[in-house]
């Protein structure tokens, strides 16, 4: 069999190789890539809590007690998500207090929950509090 001279294009097994090598790269990329966009979300989710504890000391500062959600959100002009009974939604993540505050309680303390939800259940977990120290509950 004589393959003709000055043919263009890729033989078969060259076009198989490649895909091959192709294929095998975006199995070993695609699942890191995947963590990496969970850890920047997390990240996120981290610097969203703090910017909330810091709009906390601000409102503590100016009503004498801490704020519930709704309070904070617009003290902070809606920049922590849109509210949701007592709960604040931002992108995948349901932010709520625990226990349910009452004046009392704010005058020395409040504690934020973040959570998120996939497939039915809590997937990952996060909590700050007025030390300003945001804690994962599940990671």
């Amino acid at each position: 069999m004589s393959i003709p001279t000055g043919q263009k294009g890729f033989s078969l097994i060259e076009a198989v190789m490649v895909m091959s090598i192709i294929i095998l790269l975006a199995a070993v990329a695609v699942p890191s890539l995947m963590g990496t966009k969970d850890a920047a979300e997390k990240a996120s989710l981290i610097v969203t809590l703090r910017s909330m504890h810091t709009d906390q000391v601000a409102y503590h500062t100016v009503n004498a007690r801490y704020a519930r959600l709704g309070e904070l959100n617009t003290f902070a002009g809606s920049l922590y998500g849109r509210l949701w009974g007592t709960a604040l939604l931002r992108r995948e993540w349901i932010f709520t207090q625990t226990p349910t505050p009452t004046d009392f309680t704010l005058k020395t303390q409040y504690n934020t929950l973040a959570y998120r939800m996939r497939g039915g259940r809590i997937s990952s977990a996060y909590t700050i509090g007025q030390d300003g120290q945001p804690r994962t509950l599940i990671p």
